[in-house]
């Protein structure tokens, strides 16, 4: 062979490989996926807390404090269904108590990162969005919540305890500054 028969020919061998290669890319492309994406799906965090979901009524008592001297009795509802996904709880409620009635929008999502559920709660009876953080501790589903308020800061702890299909009770305590906890608020709840 000679040099110019032997180029012909490297070249026409290159371009029939080239050719293949692309014939099988191009028929790859339209092949369908043998692995069909799936959807990220919950976890079992929020499994756990769908004890939530439903319409569920209470009945509350203010214990006497600086803020609530005469303390008081109070009814109201608490509703939570699904957010998108499954990833979330998103819950209204409403209460009538010693100062006035009390209305707002709570959302519950876990956070794989911190490993703590995010608890959300949006409010009549305070401006702006109140930021928890959220944990089991043993049998009780406790919220922890930290704002400040004329400057002093608050430590809020609401605790679900005596977790049953359709009661719970739920206790808050307040922590002012370095003071030690105190009960502000207790309530029991019945699911409809």
């Amino acid at each position: 062979m000679n040099g110019v028969t032997k180029v012909v020919t490297i070249v026409v061998f290159a371009s029939a490989l080239v050719i293949v290669a692309g014939a099988q890319e191009s028929s790859e492309q339209k092949k369908p996926a043998t692995q069909e994406t799936k959807a990220p799906q919950p976890g079992p965090e929020m499994e756990r807390i769908k004890f939530l979901l439903g319409r569920w009524s209470t009945d509350s008592e203010y214990e006497k404090t600086p803020m609530i001297p005469d303390g008081g009795k109070c009814t109201g509802w608490y509703e939570a269904r699904l957010g998108p996904g499954g990833f979330s709880i998103i819950a209204d409620f409403e209460e009538n108590g010693p100062l006035g009635p009390e209305i707002g929008h709570e959302v519950i999502s876990w956070d794989p990162k911190q490993e703590a559920y995010t608890v959300v709660t949006v409010g009549n009876a305070f401006p702006g969005a109140v930021i928890g953080k959220s944990r089991w501790e043993g049998d009780k589903f406790v919220i922890q919540t930290d704002f400040t308020e004329h400057g002093t800061t608050m430590h809020l702890r609401s605790e679900y305890s005596d977790i049953k299909d359709h009661s719970t009770r739920i206790e808050e305590f307040m922590q002012v500054g370095d003071s030690p906890a105190r009960l502000i608020y207790k309530s029991y709840a019945v699911k409809k």
